[in-house]
């Protein structure tokens, strides 16, 4: 689907480049400048700039550049059709014009079967919590200080303890055996079908939608070996790995608060909602996933680690710190000397007060790290010792007040008992080997045209035809020039974006980068990537008009001389073919005399 010009423009009037990508990353802010991780690559220093004027992207390293939609498309791996409304879903915008001609998908009937099914369990487990044989589940969940507006917030149920019942239930609303067993609760005997989650309370699993696919069952009864939990399985619709519980509440209001916490368990998020926090998704007991980080990137908010005190819990808090480091995520901790106790427990012990000042009491995962590695975990062997030291070097090499410096220094020498001037030397080293990496890619102050793949004889004509391309992008009145008195760049590259240029000229009389890419991007060219990069690395300028025309006559007359030297280099190749090594000499010589004789003329 081709999205009409007026429209994408309107789009992009909206929707700013930067507030976009920071949906994603985290984006910083170098003086005029913005700057982020790549995410298209493995990149440790920012490498990716963000060109707030002119909308676009690019980054120094891999080359990946666009606007806002090619960012989009490429982040999510989806179409630029599918990234234009990706956009508009972000910056809450709708038109008729995104829904023109649209296709739709076919819908998965096996799999909107299984939503329906899950669908019409999920009201039959609410409807067990109302009648008599839910009393005692209802009685637990006030025990646990759990209201009846979260118990509806959060769609808690209980499964009736004749398991048959629930599969007839379902029968009934014309669902197979199979649609029963594939949603993960057929509990399948010799003789019968019944519930796996019979005589349970019920937490409904809702994926980033709010769609019920799958649940966590807690027994009510004591005194047998059955566990505890009874967790859906994987189906074809859940996946533990790519849901947070409560995400799909929790993304709401995170932007708003600026922040979320992240919990072990459903009941300290139902803790931290009675204290008014909205704000927080629990991991359910597994470790933190490619795509649990991905959902967390996309709010674009501080991460508040809230874990168990306990020795388990703050390695898993470790665990992930490192993988939200490792994706340059934005968090600190929340860790109150001596504290071990999770929210639920907190909440029930000590009540709302001092809840809510455990999870205001946050420290730097720096802090946290050294409490760590000083208190539950000390460092045995010199080996793991070098490892804190370089793991916290990037960290400490960004640290403007010498006071601070000095503080993490003595607290790091404490930790891993070297000596504070050793560390303060191999902190010295490590910025040493790591300075050009880090300045190449953060000091730039405006693109820098590497040029192209092209032999030494081709050099100074790319030149040439890059400047002008250059002032194309900044001026109509080049692609004018262009169009009267070169016509064409022999660099093809460099033809196909002047060709770009010449053609959204002549439709809309004007020059817009920005928009051209949209042009690009919604074309059929093999070689997109690379004319979206270099769109992408022309810097932003304005000339006077007799600067301008001044440095397009001489790109015109460097370009007719590269040419001609050109032309004629080809034509002696040609000639020298087939001949002799004597005849080739010959001819050599005189093609250089009468070279020589032009230039003295």
């Amino acid at each position: 689907m081709v999205f009409d010009h007026d429209l994408l423009a309107e789009i992009k009037s909206r929707a700013d480049i930067v507030d976009v990508i920071s949906s994603y990353l985290n984006v910083i802010k170098k003086g005029r400048r913005y700057v982020a991780l790549c995410p298209f690559h493995d990149d440790h220093t920012p490498s990716m700039d963000i060109n707030k004027e002119r909308q676009t992207f690019h980054c120094y390293v891999c080359h990946h550049g666009g606007d806002v939609f090619t960012f989009v498309a490429d982040y999510e791996k989806i179409t630029f059709s599918e990234a234009v409304k990706r956009v508009c879903e972000i910056i809450n915008f709708d038109d008729p014009r995104l829904h023109k001609h649209e296709v739709i998908k076919p819908v998965d009937v096996d799999v909107q079967t299984l939503y329906n099914c899950i669908n019409e369990l999920q009201k039959f487990y609410e409807y067990g919590l109302q009648i008599d044989e839910g009393k005692p589940a209802l009685d637990y969940l006030a025990k646990r200080q759990i209201s009846r507006e979260q118990i509806e917030k959060y769609s808690l149920g209980y499964s009736l303890q004749n398991g048959k019942m629930t599969i007839s239930y379902l029968q009934q609303k014309g669902f197979s055996l199979k649609n029963i067993e594939d949603i993960g609760i057929a509990l399948v005997r010799s003789s019968d079908t019944s519930d796996s989650n019979a005589g349970r309370l019920i937490f409904p699993i809702k994926n980033s939608n709010g769609q019920v696919v799958g649940f966590s069952a807690r027994k009510m009864t004591s005194g047998d070996d059955a566990p505890k939990y009874v967790n859906s399985p994987t189906t074809k619709i859940f996946k533990k790995e790519s849901i947070l519980y409560n995400y799909h509440i929790a993304k709401q209001s995170a932007k708003h608060d600026g922040y979320l916490y992240l919990v072990e368990g459903f009941m300290d998020v139902f803790a931290l909602d009675s204290i008014g926090i909205s704000s927080s998704v629990a991991i359910m007991g597994t470790k933190l996933t490619d795509k649990h980080i991905e959902l967390i990137r996309r709010l674009n908010v501080e991460i508040r680690l809230c874990l168990d005190g306990d020795k388990p819990g703050q390695e898993a808090m470790m665990k992930i710190m490192s993988s939200l480091d490792k994706a340059g995520i934005s968090y600190r901790v929340v860790s109150l000397p001596g504290e071990i106790r999770d929210p639920d427990e907190i909440l029930k012990q000590d009540g709302e007060e001092k809840l809510k000042v455990f999870v205001k009491t946050l420290v730097d995962p720096f802090n946290f790290a050294l409490n760590y590695y000083k208190n539950i975990s000390p460092l045995e062997t010199v080996e793991d010792r070098k490892k804190v030291i370089s793991h916290f070097a990037p960290m400490l090499i960004g640290i403007k007040s010498k006071l601070e410096y000095e503080d993490y220094i003595y607290k790091l020498a404490d930790v891993t008992r070297f000596n504070a001037n050793a560390i303060k030397n191999f902190i010295k080293e490590y910025k040493a080997d790591n300075h050009d990496k880090t300045d190449k890619s953060i000091l730039i102050d405006e693109p820098k045209y590497e040029g192209i793949n092209v032999s030494r004889e081709l050099r100074r004509l790319a030149c040439a035809e890059r400047q002008v391309l250059e002032l194309m992008a900044n001026d109509k009145d080049a692609i004018d020039f262009y169009e009267k008195n070169i016509g064409y760049f022999n660099i093809d590259l460099h033809r196909d974006l002047a060709n770009y240029f010449v053609e959204y000229a002549s439709k809309y009389n004007s020059v817009d980068v920005s928009m051209v890419m949209d042009y690009i991007s919604q074309s059929d060219n093999p070689n997109k990537g690379k004319l979206l990069y270099e769109l992408s690395a022309i810097p932003l300028h304005k000339f006077q008009k007799h600067e301008l025309d001044e440095i397009l006559n001489d790109c015109l007359i460097t370009i007719n001389e590269e040419r001609t030297k050109n032309y004629n280099r080809t034509n002696i190749k040609l000639a020298l073919e087939g001949k002799s090594p004597a005849e080739q000499a010959r001819l050599l010589d005189d093609y250089i005399k009468r070279t020589n004789e032009k230039k003295a003329k």
